[in-house]
């Protein structure tokens, strides 16, 4: 159990929620909080940037320029670095939050190490490549745990879903379209016996039965659902990056479902040319109006919107059902042989130093940047 000496609720945009912990630390640690960086930089104390997703964000600015705006929020007056913080888009802030940070760390995908070359070229030698962030502990005593009582012939992980669109109560289309065609599905292969539902939307567990094939719905607390993951024999999942890592430790080849949000469409972009890129259900192989605009917002409210035309033409309904059901079909029949080497292709590309390491000694080089030649 992870012990903490204090917990308190705030909101890091707000200086009055985060000075008072800054006055006292000797270091910050901000895992994706451009935010935490601008103010711990500010008051100069030394910052650790922890950052899953750097090949995805998003700037029409080149490295330099962001470069040279983090020099203004470094050194200049509290109102100028202000303005110039705020004048970025949310994507641009976390880039420039690696440029201020003290050391981060960034876990491998395709397109990180390039973007790690782009931001030393800037100056930002303090950025490292790092394996999977995600709770190793949890896995390794997942592998070494006995199998649930009731394993299910098919495990299917929807995730938190929610993000700044996407939400329960109404921009949930995806969630409903996703839970007619598992009703459907169990209904006309019986020899499923048991599919189990999982996701941040099923906080009430649900049961039905279609056809004789048993369908959980629910949230399991996440060392219980990486239990069931390491010994269940399907796995579905969209292609979420922690997802897909936690998938390649445990030896789990999942069929990558259709995308839930834009990260979700420049993730399975940058596993094309893989196996499991390439074994992917994705819409926009259900022709090009399902091409959405290149932006996290935009492109995640047409896909919200396009998911929701799904559930209300039939015709386009079934298109899609039918599709799922072949990628489906496919994906149970490969081999092991072709599964371990997928895995092993896509461990290829997600490896890197384990984290653990690299923070070993880091308290020996927490110095704020730009203090230190």
């Amino acid at each position: 159990m992870h012990r903490f000496t204090n917990i308190s609720e705030g909101d890091t945009q707000r200086y009055e929620d985060v000075a008072a912990g800054l006055a006292e630390a000797d270091f910050v640690v901000s895992v994706m909080d451009a935010e935490l960086v601008f103010w711990a930089v500010r008051a100069n104390v030394p910052v650790l940037f922890f950052d899953s997703l750097l090949s995805f964000w998003l700037t029409e600015r080149s490295i330099e320029e962001l470069a040279a705006r983090a020099q203004l929020v470094r050194w200049s007056d509290d109102e100028t670095a202000r303005f110039v913080f705020d004048t970025l888009t949310p994507h641009e802030r976390i880039l420039l939050a690696h440029l201020l940070a003290t050391r981060s760390y960034a876990q491998n995908f395709p397109g990180v190490v390039a973007r790690i070359d782009s931001l030393t070229r800037a100056g930002a030698s303090h950025i490292q490549l790092c394996g999977p962030i995600v709770d190793r502990g949890a896995l390794d005593a997942a592998l070494s745990a006995p199998a649930p009582d009731r394993i299910p012939d098919l495990l299917i992980n929807l995730g938190g879903f929610q993000n700044f669109f996407l939400n329960y109560e109404s921009h949930n289309a995806y969630l409903d379209l996703l839970r007619r065609w598992v009703a459907e599905l169990a209904a006309a292969q019986p020899e499923l016996r048991r599919v189990l539902v999982c996701g941040g939307a099923f906080r009430e567990s649900v049961t039905e039965t279609h056809g004789g094939v048993e369908i959980e719905y629910t949230m399991l607390p996440h060392k219980d659902f990486l239990r069931h993951l390491a010994h269940t024999p399907l796995y579905a999942v969209p292609p979420s990056l922690t997802s897909l890592h936690e998938a390649v430790i445990l030896r789990k080849l999942p069929l990558l479902l259709p995308e839930q949000h834009y990260g979700h469409v420049t993730n399975l972009r940058a596993l094309r040319g893989t196996a499991i890129g390439d074994n992917a259900a994705s819409l926009i192989d259900l022709g090009t109006r399902f091409k959405v605009p290149e932006d996290d917002l935009e492109g995640t409210r047409a896909l919200d919107r396009l998911t929701r035309e799904l559930l209300s033409d039939e015709a386009e309904y079934r298109s899609f059902a039918d599709y799922l059901d072949r990628r489906l079909a496919d994906y149970r029949q490969l081999t092991n042989q072709e599964r371990d080497a997928a895995v092993d292709e896509l461990g290829g590309l997600l490896g890197g130093p384990a984290l653990a390491d690299l923070l070993a000694y880091v308290s020996d080089r927490l110095t704020p940047a730009g203090k230190t030649s």
